[in-house]
């Protein structure tokens, strides 16, 4: 996995920057990471839901699934064992979590590509939850006062590199920067997770399909051991496609 600081700021003799302030930056910095991720998830879930009910299956859209209302989409897994164990167990760059798999019939779609279209769709629409936060990023740095200066500053913060900070000084726009950051970070991250083929991930869904009968049932099967192995090393082979992609889009805002 990548590593990180254990604490975004600067030594408590920084005289830019006291004692008090930079403890609160850690778990402020945490809260906005948690709070897109769990927009993230509920974006992915009710987007999966909702292109399954246009596919043709409205299993989800019956049990509320098609809703933003993270309350419908909770997993104490994935919404908060996942989260906690990546920031405080097996740290990684960013929290990481998962809603509740979006329940879909087969026999309900009319193709046979329906499901797989459908549970493609999640990740799909992360990456363009991406793609938004950089254009509307790019506006806000070029037209919001203090926007430009402070852009570095949260770009830093949300990848937690050590810098001398006062957070008083900061311009009332910086709230948004940050959180439009993360949510480039975030949709990136989740989106390419989402992809890993394990059971409970929508790459395994769609690996599934391809699978002979007695490999889809063992694949299945041994699901929480697929689960114990990707805590163990999944952060880094996340890192692996995240952090030059990260490197892309981060490039794009600098030069835009």
């Amino acid at each position: 996995m990548m590593s990180h600081p254990d604490r975004v700021g600067v030594s408590t003799h920084s005289p830019v920057c006291g004692y008090p302030r930079r403890m609160s930056q850690n778990p402020l910095l945490i809260l906005f990471e948690l709070f897109v991720m769990v927009l993230s998830i509920s974006l992915h879930d009710a987007t999966q839901a909702w292109a399954a009910n246009r596919l043709g299956d409205p299993t989800a859209r019956m049990l509320g699934r098609t809703t933003m209302n993270p309350a419908k989409h909770f997993s104490v897994w994935g919404m908060v064992v996942s989260p906690l164990l990546s920031i405080f167990i097996f740290p990684s760059i960013l929290p990481y979590g998962w809603g509740q798999p979006v329940p879909m019939t087969y026999r309900n779609f009319p193709k046979k590509s329906g499901e797989m279209l459908a549970v493609l769709s999640g990740p799909v629409v992360q990456f363009l939850a991406a793609i938004v936060a950089l254009i509307v990023l790019v506006i806000l740095k070029h037209k919001a006062a203090g926007a430009n200066d402070s852009f570095g500053i949260a770009v830093l913060l949300a990848r937690r590199i050590p810098m001398p900070i006062d957070l008083a000084a900061l311009p009332s726009i910086f709230p948004v920067l940050l959180l439009l950051y993360l949510c480039i970070m975030t949709n990136l991250f989740l989106c390419i997770f989402n992809m890993l083929p394990l059971p409970f991930l929508d790459g395994g869904r769609i690996l599934i399909h391809f699978l002979p009968h007695d490999a889809a049932r063992a694949f299945e099967q041994y699901s929480l051991y697929f689960m114990i192995g990707f805590f163990l090393i999944g952060g880094f082979l996340v890192d692996i496609v995240f952090g030059p992609l990260l490197t892309i889009f981060t490039v794009l805002l600098v030069k835009l």
